[in-house]
């Protein structure tokens, strides 16, 4: 078979559908198995410790990045074959949503845990409740798009292109309101801090914030550029590069992955949860204190 595309499945001398414009690298996929298994893994190895159970949807999103680029690395070999192109289009692009919702959990959970629920637009139980919606919304429209091409229906073809464009602009006006409410608390903590905070003014907790920021950027920039790809459709600039890929959602997505591993929110939560609890055991020794009789 030529090194030179497109691939695709040829029915009755006629290419039905364009799975790639090249041949895809091999060595590039696995690199990226390795690092996001090396980014999951150490995920896993937090989850127990920290009580991290809002690190789920990113463990497993982890997972379906490491099988993903594993396709791609599969496709090397057989590039017009439908199970691993398949493979990889419904993983690569069905992660970032799973990643996401532990974005969306995280704010929650850190604004929770500094008793600065108040400063949020609404209570974050229902902003998380409420993203979380919206992100299993864009995850539906990301597993249909990924997969109605893979008939060779034109119909199917171009339908899928719209689903998978509406999902991504849908979740990128979700990410840009999420930033500038992250933004908003913050902005509003740092004027007014909370008790928890004043207790421990050693907190760290902007760098947390803006880890989330920075975090919510990254996918920001990743949403746009696939967004684009499926807007050029076949033979588009970003379609026609694999660079695209590794660059714009690979490389992005395992940064999302290795930021959350150094600034981990559970290191926070867990520290607020202390203080708390210590400043608890204060009051119950004070009030355990005898009242001495005035004379």
């Amino acid at each position: 078979m030529s090194d030179q595309g497109p691939f695709g499945p040829i029915v009755n001398g006629t290419m039905v559908v364009v799975f790639y414009e090249y041949r895809p690298s091999q060595s590039a996929g696995y690199a990226f198995v390795a690092l996001f298994a090396l980014a999951t893994l150490g995920h896993i190895i937090y989850l127990f410790p920290l009580r991290a159970w809002s690190f789920i949807p990113l463990i497993l999103g982890g997972i379906a990045e490491l099988f993903g680029y594993y396709g791609r690395a599969m496709s090397h070999d057989a590039p017009d074959k439908v199970g691993p192109w398949i493979l990889q289009n419904l993983l690569i692009l069905a992660a970032p949503p799973l990643i996401s919702a532990t974005l969306y959990m995280t704010l929650g959970r850190i604004t929770t845990a500094l008793g600065a629920g108040r400063y949020m637009p609404i209570g974050p139980g229902w902003l998380t409740a409420l993203y979380v919606v919206i992100d299993i919304g864009t995850l539906g429209t990301q597993l249909a798009g990924s997969v109605l091409p893979a008939s060779g229906d034109p119909t199917a073809i171009a339908l899928s292109r719209k689903v998978v464009i509406g999902g991504l602009f849908g979740q990128l006006g979700a990410l840009t309101i999420f930033v500038l409410i992250t933004w908003l608390v913050k902005h509003r903590i740092d004027k007014e801090p909370t008790r928890v905070i004043l207790k421990d003014m050693t907190v760290r907790w902007k760098n947390h914030f803006r880890a989330i920021m920075l975090v919510t950027l990254l996918i920001i920039v990743r949403s746009i550029v696939r967004a684009a790809e499926y807007l050029q459709g076949e033979g588009g600039t970003i379609m026609s590069n694999e660079a695209f890929i590794y660059i714009f959602d690979a490389t992005l997505m395992w940064l999302v992955m290795v930021i959350f591993l150094v600034l981990h929110p559970g290191r926070l939560v867990r520290h607020a949860r202390q203080l708390n609890q210590g400043e608890m055991s204060d009051f119950k020794r004070m009030s355990e204190v005898p009242l001495r009789p005035l004379i």
